[in-house]
C-alpha cells in the first residue's frame, strides 16, 4: 500500500472536474495517469480509467468517511479480489494495488476491454441462451471458489469481442470463511435462484422476473 500523500486542495469524489480527478489519481499513486471517468453517475465511489506503465487499468476511489456502509462494500470487494487472486480465477477483474491516504481509499484493478452489458440491448441479451449459459458458468466458478452475492447489474459484466464475460465489480460479494459459512450459503442460494430465473426467461417460460 502506498504511503499517505497530503492534499493541498480539498477534493471530493463527487467532483466532475477532469483536473480534480487527475489530481486525486496523482495523490493515490504518482505513477498513474488519469484518462477517463468510467461511471459519471456514481456517487459513493468513482471508477476511473488510468494508465500504469503503459497498461490501462481501473482505479476505484472513495472518500474516507465514517459511513459504515461505504466501508463495508469497499472491503467486501477487496476481500473478494484477494480470493480471486488466491484461486487464480479468470473471467473476473484482478487486484493490482491498494492505496489510502487521509482523504481517499482506492483499489487498482485490471481493465476489461469490451462492452458493458448496460450498453447493449438488455432484453435481447437476457433471451440469449448462450449468454445465460456463460453467466451461469461464471457464477458457478465463483461459488466453487467461495464467492457469492454477485448481484448482477448490467454494468458489472463486460463482454469482449469474442463473447467472453468478465465480472468487473465485486462490491457486494461476500467470501466464504469459517465465520461466514451460513451467510455465504444463503447468498449462494439467492444467486442460484436468480440464474434459474434468467434461464426460464431465456426459454420464454412465463411468470419469471429478474432484477
Amino acid at each position: 500500500m502506498s504511503s499517505p500523500v497530503k492534499s493541498e486542495t480539498p477534493l471530493s469524489i463527487r467532483t466532475q472536474s477532469k483536473e480534480e480527478l487527475a489530481a486525486i489519481v496523482q495523490q493515490m499513486n504518482p505513477e498513474l495517469e488519469y484518462l477517463l471517468d468510467l461511471n459519471l453517475s456514481a456517487t459513493t465511489c468513482r471508477t476511473l480509467l488510468v494508465k500504469k506503465d503503459g497498461v490501462e487499468c481501473a482505479l476505484k476511489v472513495r472518500n474516507v468517511s465514517r459511513n459504515i456502509w461505504d466501508d463495508t462494500y469497499f472491503y467486501y470487494e477487496i476481500h473478494a479480489l484477494h480470493r480471486v487472486a488466491e484461486r487464480k480465477l479468470t473471467g473476473v477483474t484482478q487486484l493490482m494495488g491498494e492505496y489510502k491516504n487521509d482523504r481517499f481509499h482506492a483499489i487498482l484493478k485490471s481493465f476489461a476491454v469490451g462492452t458493458p452489458c448496460n450498453k447493449l440491448d438488455l432484453d435481447e441479451l437476457l433471451h440469449n441462451s448462450e449468454f445465460i449459459k456463460k453467466l451461469d458458468a461464471l457464477y458457478l466458478k465463483l461459488h466453487l471458489a467461495g464467492i457469492a452475492k454477485i448481484n448482477f447489474l448490467p454494468r458489472k459484466i463486460v463482454i469482449s469481442d469474442d463473447g467472453e464475460l468478465t465480472l468487473v465489480d465485486l462490491s457486494t460479494c461476500i467470501v466464504n470463511t469459517t465465520s461466514g459459512i451460513q451467510l455465504f450459503a444463503q447468498e449462494m442460494r439467492r444467486d442460484s435462484r436468480f440464474i434459474t430465473q434468467l434461464e426460464r426467461h431465456a426459454t420464454h417460460q412465463p411468470g419469471t422476473r429478474f432484477f
